[in-house]
């Protein structure tokens, strides 16, 4: 008999509506051996949008979510039919935000790992997207968007190399290090989109961007002599200010 601890009794009513079974016993020794609490149960709900993680992608955070809502309430004022872009999309949490709550939006969702454009399609399949609105690009970077859009979206890799010892348990030893990592201190992907970005967003299109709390002078200094009309950050939910919006 397994003893039920609060998050193994969490697990039991989400996934088992109480049923102790033998599914649930092997569940609770998932857990008891690290893996996330999230790969566990199988999904998340990512402001409404239901995020199947059967293929392990990296799991979708609140502190996402938390600008992602804002970036969507200023696209709702937009009122006309939008082109959007989720880049470095995992499994494209982001993208299915935008196309729940922004019925007149088409979101192209571009992520590197091909084994996760499955996870997308997946996603997309169970929250009813009908496939006109969106599409799923396996490519690098800004690499997979074509054409002009109205805002994109990226939560890029972030994390130095050099912290991997600072980690998480769960985020080393099980969630995909390819979507944590960057070169350049942690700026490789941010550094490509100041520079690229601009020339896929139509006039007073906007980068909205995901970045760590200590990267704002680098990311200052990154967009001094670019086009960019203006620079914001916007705070995450504990009040520190990592996430950035440019604005062409």
């Amino acid at each position: 008999m397994t003893n039920l601890t609060p998050l193994t009794e969490k697990l039991l009513q989400e996934k088992y509506a109480g049923v102790k079974s033998e599914a649930f016993h092997t569940d609770c020794a998932r857990l008891a051996g690290g893996e996330p609490y999230e790969y566990v149960l199988g999904y998340v709900d990512f402001l409404g949008a239901y995020i199947d993680l059967s293929y392990k992608p990296m799991i979708p955070r609140p502190e996402t979510a938390f600008w992602v809502e804002r970036a969507i309430t200023e696209l709702k004022a937009l009122n006309h039919p939008l082109r959007l872009a989720d880049t470095f999309a995992g499994a494209g949490n982001v993208g299915l935000a935008l196309l729940t709550h922004l019925p007149n939006a088409m979101v192209d969702i571009s992520e590197f790992d091909p084994l996760l454009a499955p996870q997308i399609e997946k996603n997309l399949s169970v929250n009813n997207i009908i496939p006109e609105r969106a599409k799923v690009r396996t490519a690098s970077d800004i690499q997979g968007l074509t054409g002009q859009y109205d805002a994109i979206l990226a939560v890029p890799p972030y994390v130095p190399y050099d912290a991997l010892p600072d980690l998480d348990p769960e985020m080393r030893f099980h969630e995909p290090h390819l979507a944590f990592f960057a070169h350049e201190n942690g700026h490789e992907f941010h550094r490509l989109l100041i520079e690229k970005a601009y020339g896929l967003l139509l006039p007073g299109g906007t980068l909205y961007m995901e970045a760590d709390f200590d990267h704002n002078a680098a990311i200052q200094q990154m967009v001094v002599g670019t086009p960019w009309k203006s620079l914001e950050f916007w705070p995450d939910p504990y009040g520190a200010t990592p996430n950035v919006v440019l604005r062409k």
